[in-house]
């Protein structure tokens, strides 16, 4: 309608779970690499917050990015980045890791 784009959506941890390793799908986790160390999602890709933007052209093709961390403030502030340089496919993983080990999913 009219050309216009509303910010990212949130999606849950099951249903970006769902998605990861399938092709066209990629879950970024914002948080710093110390944090990451500590407990990560097998699969995801870090790229800290302070960072996105400079690596933003890294996320190119993909069909659908979610993004995540600790627990969901700075993943949001990162989808709006992200859908603010033009990618629309943007969902922010509500609850971030706090939710997706309170879910019992996999974790390094």
């Amino acid at each position: 309608m009219f050309g216009f784009s509303f910010g990212p959506k949130n999606i849950t941890v099951h249903d970006a779970h769902a998605t990861l390793g399938t092709e066209g799908h990629v879950l970024i986790d914002v948080r710093s690499r110390e944090e990451v160390r500590d407990i990560g999602v097998p699969g995801a890709v870090n790229i800290p917050l302070d960072q996105l933007e400079a690596q933003a052209s890294r996320l190119a093709g993909y069909t659908s990015i979610h993004v995540m961390c600790r627990s969901g403030g700075r993943s949001a502030m990162a989808a709006n980045l992200l859908h603010g340089l033009g990618m629309t496919q943007v969902m922010n993983v509500s609850g971030g890791i706090i939710a997706w080990e309170n879910a019992g999913l996999p974790t390094t």
